[in-house]
């Protein structure tokens, strides 16, 4: 046997799991069945038994004496044995959920994923939003800083611990349906939170963008999930005060432009019109974590929602003076470049940069994309269509063998470039492609795969696609599964 059969996979090794796998290029029985990258990049271990000290936060967080763990083993919620766990999750203090005033009422599970989220460091449930892991730590904290305020509100608990579920439930198997559970429980008190806040200070300000963003997650993660209507409630309750994010930490920022995204790639496929127009210098110079040098880009990705809602409203009538818009609009799409200084970006790694250039760069041509089928239905200069694709997806493919991960926030961008392709075998390509590139959650993907088949299904059949209707193509597949 060679010495690459005898090694793990990076997965199956973090999650200490047997890995089974025919030969050394194929991969392993468990990322087949949940579907992941199945890869060995780690280093390898030098012999000997390894010292049981755990990795600390560079922030600390509270200890207590009334500690669940104090070695190697955690105590599994469902039942009464103590099981051994991977040493990430060995707690740096005595666990967030042992100081019962401050976390009452919690249930054996919501205290076992509170416990895990807190002490994952890397590889996080958290990484995939992020553009890089420059972001991890920073973001890490804030989502446990949220827990330890003074008198935190009951909707933020209330939203982290949905969250953490979920999360935690997608990545390792064995929580899926307890995850669920849990979730459901605290995202309906979230939710319910949410719509009875208003904002009178800073603190609610932040509150509402926190709690929204962190149930946009958990929708994109459950079936019935509605992450548009949670990011279009969430905007309207912060448009008033909108001016005040301007001049706040830029971090909270970054929680509005993630609600503005969800929000902004539904509606180009709605063709309706978003809530918040973030101007073109509202984040001049700025690194999002999600978005990373790409935020200007939603003013233009406004106006082309607005001018295909406007076209949608007419019955698809495209005159003079909307002709002239959408000149507008490409022109400028032409022009743009990502705002970013040289000392900006010295603080980020090679592989965050490249990254970052190539968001920005994929969600442009995507604009572009869009643009042009505003203006010509399916059908029609599918030349120029498919030249915007391949673009995007080269540029996609690009990235993922020059840094081995995916970019944030272009499942939209990737869709959109798979809707041009024709022929059974490049189509089963992209399918194959679809978990390397979407992957915020599994549920994403499929909602991915499931708009594609239905454009796909359309094109063939020779109709022609406007792109002010192409929603109702996807919707009409959506509801037909849901009748089967």
């Amino acid at each position: 046997m060679s010495h690459a059969l005898k090694r793990a996979c990076d997965q199956c090794h973090t999650l200490k799991e047997k890995c089974r796998r025919p030969s050394a290029t194929t991969s392993c029985e468990r990322c087949v069945r949940l579907n992941q990258t199945c890869k060995t990049t780690r280093n390898v271990a030098k012999p000997g038994r390894k010292p049981h000290v755990a990795r600390k936060l560079s922030y600390n967080l509270p200890t207590s004496s009334n500690s669940i763990t104090h070695n190697a083993k955690t105590l599994d919620p469902s039942s009464s044995q103590t099981t051994p766990y991977p040493r990430f999750y060995l707690p740096f203090d005595g666990g967030l959920s042992s100081n019962p005033a401050q976390f009452p009422k919690l249930d054996k599970w919501e205290i076992h994923f509170l416990n895990l989220m807190k002490d994952i460091v890397a590889p996080s449930p958290l990484d995939k939003f992020l553009i890089g892991p420059s972001f991890r730590e920073s973001h890490h904290h804030m989502f446990v800083q949220n827990l330890l305020r003074p008198a935190p509100s009951p909707i933020l608990k209330d939203a982290t611990f949905a969250c953490a579920a979920v999360l935690l439930g997608e990545q390792y198997g064995q929580y899926t349906k307890t995850s669920v559970e849990v979730g459901h429980r605290r995202a309906a008190l979230a939710v319910s939170g949410l719509r009875s806040l208003r904002i009178y200070k800073e603190q609610d300000l932040v509150t509402a963008l926190i709690v929204g963003v962190s149930m946009v997650t958990f929708a994109m993660h459950v079936s019935d999930g509605q992450p548009f209507l949670i990011s279009h409630y969430t905007l309207t309750l912060v448009k008033p005060v909108y001016r005040t994010l301007l001049d706040m930490d830029s971090g909270i920022m970054d929680f509005l432009m993630c609600l503005v995204s969800t929000e902004t790639f539904e509606c180009l496929l709605k063709s309706e019109l978003p809530t918040i127009r973030v101007g073109e210098h509202d984040r001049y110079n700025v690194v999002d974590r999600y978005l990373g040098l790409s935020s200007s880009l939603f003013a233009h990705f406004y106006d082309i929602c607005e001018a295909s809602h406007l076209i949608k409203l007419t019955g698809g009538r495209v005159d003079s003076e909307m002709v002239e818009r959408l000149d507008t609009i490409q022109g400028s799409l032409e022009r743009w470049k990502p705002s970013s200084s040289p000392e900006t970006l010295e603080r980020f790694t090679r592989s965050e940069v490249v990254g970052m250039l190539a968001q920005a760069e994929i969600l442009r041509l995507a604009a572009l994309l869009v643009v042009h089928r505003i203006r010509h239905p399916s059908g029609q200069r599918d030349k120029e269509a498919l030249q915007l694709s391949s673009a995007i997806t080269a540029k996609i493919d690009m990235v993922l063998q020059a840094t081995g991960r995916s970019i944030p926030c272009t499942a939209f961008p990737y869709m959109v470039a798979c809707f041009e392709i024709a022929g059974t075998e490049a189509r089963e390509a992209v399918i194959s492609k679809i978990h390397e590139v979407v992957t915020f959650s599994r549920q994403w993907q499929l909602q991915v795969t499931r708009s594609l088949s239905s454009v796909w299904n359309a094109r063939d059949r020779g109709d022609q696609i406007y792109w002010f209707n192409i929603d109702d193509y996807i919707r009409m597949n959506t509801y037909i599964k849901g009748l089967v």
